[in-house]
């Protein structure tokens, strides 16, 4: 399932996550890893995908590019900051694994979401897309493509599109998470360079589905500067798909 993302001029929700409401599960079968009950944490392991890995569903015939061969020096550290950013809010472990190099879908020793490029529909239209968990797709549950037309960029740079942001909208639908219905969540349907990482609502989403943090407490929006909380500004407007 896909859904779509476009940038714009929004403000970030300044609510608690006890009063966030706006979030939505993208599916209940189960509808996330681990233990199927709500509220119970889970460790999930991930890969990334080479080049030349078969992508099919509603790109028949289309091969992935590495990652390595589009995106700026130092992504890396920008998708590892991206799962850490759900950690920080949920109780979650990821663990990086090898990626076999299996097709889209087929069994693979790979990570339960693996994360790979092809080219979606060209520059400044859609960003991206991922899949729900379990038992969505098949092994290609929670996996994600970044779309290879765009100019990626660390950081809200220029034109450019930011990695950490996108990537971590879509590990959101890659743990459960439908799009939300709060404007000013990193789950809203919009790209938006107002704020950096999961806000309110996405925390009380992902909370109900994982659970708390074990380690240390969750933040509130007041004090968010790990999430990097920023100011509203002028933003361009793209899409993404989810």
């Amino acid at each position: 399932m896909k859904k779509t993302l476009a940038r714009a001029v929004l403000a970030a929700a300044l609510v608690t996550p006890m009063a966030a409401s706006a979030y939505v599960i993208g599916s209940t079968s189960p509808g996330k890893w681990g233990d199927p009950t709500p509220g119970t944490g889970a460790t999930i392991t991930w890969s990334l995908m080479g080049g030349g890995v078969s992508c099919a569903l509603e790109f028949a015939g289309c091969r992935t590019t590495a990652l390595s061969a589009f995106l700026p020096g130092g992504y890396l550290n920008e998708i590892e900051r991206a799962f850490a950013a759900w950690s920080a809010v949920a109780n979650l472990s990821f663990v990086q694994v090898a990626d076999d190099g299996a097709a889209f879908g087929a069994n693979t020793t790979s990570g339960d979401i693996r994360i790979g490029a092809h080219y979606l529909d060209g520059a400044y239209n859609t960003l991206a897309h991922g899949y729900y968990p379990p038992e969505n797709y098949g092994s290609a549950a929670g996996d994600i493509h970044l779309d290879t037309s765009e100019n990626w960029t660390i950081g809200y740079a220029g034109s450019g599109i930011d990695i950490f942001q996108v990537l971590t909208h879509e590990i959101g639908h890659a743990l459960g998470l439908k799009h939300s219905g709060d404007g000013g969540a990193l789950m809203a349907p919009t790209y938006n360079e107002a704020f950096v990482g999961p806000q309110a609502d996405d925390i009380a989403g992902i909370q109900y589905l994982y659970g708390a943090p074990l380690t240390a407490a969750v933040p509130e929006p007041s004090t968010l500067a790990l999430l990097g909380l920023g100011a509203v500004g002028l933003v361009r407007r793209r899409k993404i798909k989810a």
